[in-house]
């Protein structure tokens, strides 16, 4: 298998520059990092910092919600339904009526997502109750076991906050795609110049890819915020009025669940109010470091205190 990810890149040079010894298995994908005498792993690119039950609870959508909210930390309500092909059809049938009544409830604006949803992907807004029904019959036919249903958010920044055993290592933010018109070329044709078909972008229902926007005019062309989308990150500084309150909701969410090295990704509504979207136990930087001037030395920081942290602080 080959190791070319920023990932991969960087923990290279971390243990060459530390002289910790390596050990590929499977092909790369198990990696055994030691230093004196002491060992542990990374498997894909998750290093094995955090418990097996705070990994899997960060991996549940639903699960996160459900304890974020018992700890009265602000999160976006999610509801559950499991696929009836491994549960009860009752399920499936009282998760279309409650879905209804968030429809009501939010403007005929839902989101479905499989509950172990990343990246973006399976991901799903729907605007009526047969769109709810048609995204619900393909992720189950695709084996996805819970879904998750939210109200639609109108967000205007996601924060991203890297966490690291009660510390926050750095918080960036990031903005929904968008392209800026010439005054000659359609939507299409500026998506396809800017992002080279090197990315997928889930195209708003709302966009007229024919249209040709004016010179200067900024199109947002997505109402997702992942880096694998085509969003773009911002850097910060201790002049953002949301800083501290992301970090302090960040150390609850993840404190909460018991992770150690988690990334907490927090919503900044259009009305300026702040909520937890979900918690990651899989830190990944590959977009990010690829993306901001320094950001292969902003991630190489964050990877090298948490592979100190994985050879239990021996350094």
């Amino acid at each position: 298998m080959k190791q070319n990810s920023v990932f991969y890149q960087i923990i290279d040079e971390i243990c060459a520059e530390k002289n910790i010894e390596q050990k590929l298995f499977s092909y790369g994908w198990i990696r055994e990092l030691r230093k004196n005498n002491y060992s542990n792993f990374i498997i894909d690119n998750r290093l094995n910092l955090n418990n097996i039950n705070s990994f899997n609870i960060a991996g549940d959508k639903f699960a996160t919600y459900e304890i974020l909210k018992n700890n009265n930390i602000p999160v976006i309500e999610h509801k559950i339904v499991f696929n009836p092909k491994t549960r009860s059809k009752y399920y499936k049938i009282k998760f279309i009526e409650e879905a209804e009544e968030l429809l009501k409830e939010n403007e005929n604006k839902v989101v479905i997502k499989a509950n172990n949803s990343y990246k973006g992907k399976d991901v799903y807004f729907c605007s009526n109750k047969k769109e709810i029904e048609e995204v619900i019959n393909k992720l189950f036919e695709n084996n996805c076991d819970t879904l998750s249903v939210c109200p639609y958010v109108e967000i205007k920044y996601e924060y991203r906050a890297i966490y690291l055993d009660g510390e926050i290592l750095y918080v960036y933010k990031k903005k929904k795609p968008y392209i800026v018109g010439d005054g000659e070329k359609t939507i299409s044709k500026l998506i396809e110049e800017k992002f080279l078909d090197e990315i997928e972008i889930d195209i708003s229902r709302d966009i007229d890819l024919n249209s040709v926007p004016k010179k200067g005019e900024k199109v947002t062309i997505s109402w997702k915020h992942n880096l694998s989308n085509g969003a773009e990150p911002i850097l910060i500084d201790e002049s953002d009025e949301f800083l501290n309150k992301v970090k302090e909701i960040s150390i609850k969410s993840a404190k909460a669940i018991n992770i150690n090295f988690a990334s907490v990704d927090i919503a900044q509504t259009e009305d300026k109010k702040l909520v937890v979207m979900e918690i990651n136990g899989t830190v990944c930087m590959n977009k990010f470091a690829k993306m901001i001037p320094n950001g292969y030395e902003i991630a190489k920081k964050i990877y090298t205190k948490a592979i100190e942290k994985l050879l239990n602080d021996i350094f």
